[in-house]
């Protein structure tokens, strides 16, 4: 938890440090493109008032010339008219006249001073070079940030006015036009000839910044702050959201990890959770030398509960069973819900000797009534448990062994049984295809074949009898016999029993664009006579497109046997559905007579032995007739399997039977090769 935090923390700390350094640079250029703008519109303003002043100074010029300096012409009494009062008046803070060659003419400063010697100033050689190019032009203009008295002819000046102080520096190129009839002659002996211009000096002005300044940097900080404080909020902001999203974030992702790690009806562990307290508890136990006990609980009748008071009744009383075994156990067990009804219990550091008194204690709070819908309701399960090491010495044996003993609690009608090695039917290279075996459900190496039943008068092919294989990727194609009865000891027989219902109902879906009224026949094993079996195929049905009528459900009579009102039940929903149910291998003596007319069946299948006995045992024939003879009189079709020769074929058909299946017709075939069968044994019409 603590980590967790300290992650969440870091990466705050890194959105901070990532956001906030472009935030700050934003800030600072807009500061600085703000400070530009109000240097710029400075710069622009002091233009207009230079050249406004250097426009009314043209006027006064009368002969282009300021290269003798203005004591013999007029200029001098128009500089000294106006430029002392614009200085007074703060106008301007010094101005200077100089003529085409860098000499001052005339210096506000020294008003009386005569002509000053040539400066070479690189300005005015500019603004002249430029005036000159553009001689009837806005050209000639050229500004920049100074201080009086800081050009190079000025150090050294001390006690004048304005001295020091910020000012933009203007040169503005004086034009003089003659405007007379006569050609003017100049000092140089030049001639400007009448409507003639020529650029006479150049006006160089000091304009006060130190107010505009001081109120451009004050409004500077003022948009500076207000920048800051407006980015400082929007930062602030977008880190609330920021953090507002990963706190929700945080929660989603811990909301869907719950969900997907935990069963969202009871709350319990799921089979995740469950894996790893398990895998936990062995490691824990090998360190600490103590046993760890694995148990399985599987609620008897639980479907009669769902089917008298309803699911919302069902799932309170899931509910209950959760709490009730969750008070039951020590701290430090784990009980989860692994599928429907079915619960697994971790029991780490169980003592052998300890575990029944665990599971009694497990009993003793599961038997207590609980109240459903106003109806006082009994809980009874069945339990199944194994003990590591002494029964298994890995976790996936010990669930293996575990769901072995609950299956033969739930067959003697025990309630609590222990694994142990004379339950255990199998060898050990057969019960090790069980890990296999689930591995292959889920990477599709199952793989159906189908065998067709066809009418026994037109030999038309009528239905087709999905069987499924196992593509074992090392000991090659596997027959049923060779994994089914180690799939119906344990829980895999429902997943097994879903896919193989799902395929062949893909198939037949398939097949019925060309071939419409095809059926499709399924083994069902006892053990999936339990839960919402009719629901779940009903769905698969409606997700396919498939009639209910088209599927057909083999139950063996030993589905009946081991729990006749359960079976009973389902299969009765199945057919009030429109799924037609066929009792298989009929005849092997578990169904009594008196009760097979009140089975929700409506197909018998003869038992392949006596159709393989009847050409050479007249009783083994007396009994295929009889079998014939009785499931028409109860309104029952009749199929017989294992039809392998015309003989037996033709006395099938003597007899009345209605649809025969075997090696005569065809071996069961995978789908790729049906429509060769199609070809040869035309389908109903």
């Amino acid at each position: 938890m603590h980590a967790a935090r300290w992650v969440d923390l870091r990466r705050y700390a890194l959105y901070v440090a990532l956001t906030i350094v472009p935030v700050v640079s934003l800030g600072f250029l807009l500061a600085r493109t703000v400070d530009t703008e109000a240097r710029s519109a400075a710069l622009e303003s002091a233009l207009q008032r230079a050249r406004t002043i250097a426009a009314s100074m043209e006027s006064s010029l009368v002969d282009g010339d300021l290269s003798d300096g203005p004591e013999d012409t007029t200029e001098r009494p128009a500089f000294n008219n106006t430029m002392p009062d614009r200085v007074h008046d703060g106008t301007l803070l010094r101005f200077r006249v100089r003529d085409v060659v860098g000499r001052v003419v005339y210096d506000t400063a020294r008003p009386s001073a005569g002509l000053g010697v040539v400066q070479i100033d690189d300005e005015v050689v500019e603004v002249v070079e430029a005036a000159q190019a553009d001689i009837d032009g806005d050209s000639g203009v050229l500004a920049h940030f100074t201080t009086v008295g800081a050009d190079p002819g000025d150090v050294g000046e001390t006690g004048l006015a304005n001295l020091g102080a910020p000012a933009l520096e203007v040169y503005v190129a004086l034009r003089f036009t003659n405007e007379t009839l006569n050609d003017i002659v100049r000092q140089d002996r030049t001639v400007i000839r009448p409507g003639e211009t020529v650029v006479a000096g150049v006006a160089e002005m000091y304009l006060p910044y130190a107010d505009v300044d001081a109120r451009t940097a004050s409004s500077i900080r003022r948009l500076v702050i207000m920048i800051a404080v407006g980015l400082t909020v929007l930062w602030l902001v977008l880190a609330g959201i920021v953090a507002s999203v990963a706190v929700r974030e945080k929660r989603h992702r811990a909301m869907a990890e719950q969900r997907a790690l935990h069963d969202r009806l009871t709350g319990l562990p799921g089979r995740t959770i469950y894996a790893d307290r398990l895998q936990a508890a062995l490691a824990a136990g090998g360190r600490t030398g103590t046993d760890v006990a694995l148990v399985v609980v599987d609620l008897d009748r639980f479907k009669e509960v769902n089917d008298t008071l309803g699911h919302r009744n069902g799932d309170e009383l899931l509910c209950i069973v959760a709490d009730r075994l969750s008070s039951a156990l020590r701290p430090g067990d784990t009980v989860a819900r692994l599928d429907g009804d079915e619960f697994g219990i971790v029991l780490p550091g169980a003592r052998a000797e300890t575990v029944e008194t665990i599971l009694r204690r497990l009993q003793d709070a599961l038997v207590r009534e609980a109240e459903l819908g106003g109806v006082a309701v009994s809980i009874e399960a069945s339990i199944g448990y194994a003990i590591w090491p002494i029964d298994a010495d890995n976790a996936e044996t010990l669930q293996q062994r575990a769901d072995l003993a609950l299956h033969t609690a739930k067959s003697a009608r025990a309630a609590i049984v222990r694994y142990d090695e004379g339950i255990d039917e199998f060898d050990p290279q057969r019960l090790g295809l069980l890990a296999e075996l689930r591995r292959a459900i889920s990477s599709d190496e199952l793989v159906l074949h189908y065998q067709p039943k066809v009418d026994a008068i037109t030999h038309r092919v009528v239905a087709f009898e999905a069987l499924v294989r196992w593509q074992h990727p090392t000991r090659g194609l596997l027959t049923p016999d060779e994994f089914i009865p180690i799939a119906e000891s344990t829980g895999l027989i429902g997943p097994l029993t879903h896919w193989v219902v799902d395929r062949a109902l893909g198939q037949l879906s398939e097949w019925s664009v060309t071939h419409p009224t095809l059926s499709m026949a399924v083994n069902i094993s006892a053990r999936n006579l339990r839960g919402d079996l009719p629901g779940w195929v009903l769905q698969r049905l409606a997700a396919h497109g498939i009639d209910p009528a088209r599927l057909t459900l083999e139950v063996t009579e030993t589905s009946f046997a081991s729990d006749p009102a359960r079976a009973t039940v389902l299969l009765e929903e199945l057919d009030a559905a429109g799924v037609r149910v066929s009792l298989d291998d009929f005849g092997q003596g578990y169904t009594s007579l008196g009760s097979l007319g009140h089975l929700p069946v409506s197909e018998l299948k003869i038992d392949r032995g006596f159709v393989l006995a009847m050409s050479t045992s007249s009783e083994d024939r007396a009994i295929v007739s009889s079998v014939i003879d009785l499931g028409h009189r109860l309104g029952l079709d009749v199929v017989a399997e294992g039809v392998e020769t015309e003989a037996v074929a033709d006395d099938l058909r003597r007899l009345g039977c209605d649809t025969m299946q075997g090696f005569l017709f065809s071996r069961a075939v995978p789908a790729a090769q049906v429509l060769a069968l199609f070809d040869r044994m035309p389908t109903r019409a």
